[in-house]
């Protein structure tokens, strides 16, 4: 017997450390301002009181697309993808149509999902980056790159995009060269009214205008480098 109740003490007591393990562990601040750590066990926490945690997330094409709503190819992920995901260089960038405007005109527009399946809060700035590229196809004239505009929102189950909040920026930029000529832009967007990805999911968006010297046919592109953070949005979430 004594055996016995031997085996059960150490028995609950290691079962009782091992539910200690298990407890969750959160940063808090509380009303005053003070921060502390407590347990998925601390009655005290609120969960509007977690302090909030600032994520990034890459934005990546990929061939066997992630499924809401429709099946999304263009995605947003904590990780880039391989780089020799597929072994397909086209997942590298996204590329518009050829560009025969003379004057600006709307070329190019990616809807991003994210891929982080936990319920969110999101509200404040989100710093967008986008490498962007352009490049004259025929024709002796130059292609020019003249808007950029960026926006945060999210997907609903159908895939529908919502927009919270946009910016834009003119870049008055031109080439003649026929390969690729890069240009990395930074948008902040400003998301006033929080909004939670329960039963959504984050997602952000990016078009791009440009046009073209008469006579002359252009491209632009979104670069999207598997392996690299090319392009990407990061934001605060709670």
């Amino acid at each position: 017997m004594a055996n016995n109740e031997s085996t059960n003490i150490t028995g609950n007591k290691a079962g009782e450390k091992l539910t200690q393990q298990k407890k969750e562990v959160s940063i808090v601040e509380d009303t005053d301002g003070t921060v502390r750590l407590c347990t998925s066990a601390d009655t005290n926490a609120s969960v509007s009181s977690v302090v909030a945690q600032k994520k990034q997330f890459v934005m990546q094409r990929v061939t066997n697309g992630y499924d809401w709503g429709i099946e999304q190819q263009f995605l947003l992920m904590e990780n880039p993808s391989p780089s020799n995901l597929d072994n397909n260089s086209a997942l590298d960038l996204v590329e518009s149509n050829d560009i025969v405007y003379t004057s600006s005109a709307h070329v190019l527009g990616v809807t991003f999902c994210c891929t982080d399946e936990m319920e969110r809060q999101i509200r404040g700035l989100a710093r967008i980056i986008s490498s962007v590229g352009l490049k004259r196809i025929s024709g002796t004239g130059s292609v020019c790159l003249d808007n950029v505009v960026m926006g945060v929102g999210y997907l609903d189950s159908s895939g529908v995009y919502h927009e919270m909040n946009s910016q834009y920026m003119p870049i008055p930029y031109s080439t003649t060269s026929e390969t690729y000529v890069e240009r990395t832009i930074q948008l902040f967007v400003n998301v006033p009214n929080e909004f939670s990805t329960a039963g959504n999911r984050l997602a952000a968006e990016v078009h791009i205008y440009a046009y073209v010297s008469a006579d002359t046919v252009g491209q632009v592109c979104i670069n999207l480098t598997r392996g690299l953070a090319d392009s990407y949005i990061e934001l605060v979430m709670r």
